[in-house]
């Protein structure tokens, strides 16, 4: 009897270990988040009469996961702009514009960011930027600016969802700004160093 009673709460324990196993594996959710470190984007000067800024984009391409200096790229950074490689733009200081591309911020966690929502991607404008550039102003942009301290941080839960110059997807949160864990704008530490993480759907689904 005793040893009945001791097959049958191994074999309970057993058929519950499955069920609880089957159902963390329904729950799991497998990605491609690649990190890129310090994309140097402060390649630019500021003009101390108007505060235009002048100088280099920095272009990177998803597809090839790095900085490019040809016109295939998706994204392109400079400072605390961000442009797109599709619709017009808005300054003689920019990059060629070839492609379709467009993006959104979707607010959340880069997991919870499933599927593109096709109705909110916007393209550069001759207004300005699909992203909005104003150090947190208005509230709706991906950082925002200090006035005790001086730092731009990236805003927290702020997603960046693309559609690629050639019709495809990804996704971006970007974690920090600068090149150094404790910076210093007061003596020229101004960032312009985006590390980021992304998810690039290279089937052009709008799943990921």
């Amino acid at each position: 009897m005793i040893q009945k009673l001791s097959l049958l709460l191994s074999v309970l324990i057993l058929f519950f270990t499955s069920c609880e196993k089957s159902s963390n594996s329904d729950i799991i959710v497998n990605e491609d988040v690649i990190t890129f470190f310090e994309l140097n984007a402060s390649q630019y000067i500021v003009n101390p009469s108007d505060s235009v800024l002048t100088g280099k984009y920095e272009k990177f391409s998803f597809s090839e996961g790095d900085t490019v200096s040809h016109d295939n790229w998706d994204v392109a950074f400079r400072g605390t702009t961000i442009i797109v490689n599709g619709g017009d733009s808005y300054n003689i200081n920019q990059p060629e514009r070839i492609g379709n591309a467009a993006v959104y911020i979707a607010t959340g966690v880069m997991l919870d960011i499933r599927t593109v929502d096709l109705s909110k991607l916007e393209q550069d404008n001759t207004s300005g930027p699909a992203i909005v550039d104003d150090l947190g102003i208005s509230g709706d942009g991906w950082a925002s600016y200090d006035m005790s301290t001086h730092i731009i941080s990236p805003i927290a839960g702020r997603i960046l969802v693309f559609r690629t110059h050639d019709d495809k997807y990804a996704k971006m949160e970007i974690v920090y700004y600068y090149d150094s864990p404790n910076p210093d704008p007061s003596n020229g530490d101004y960032g312009g160093y985006y590390t980021f993480n992304y998810v690039y759907q290279s089937t052009g689904e709008i799943n990921f």
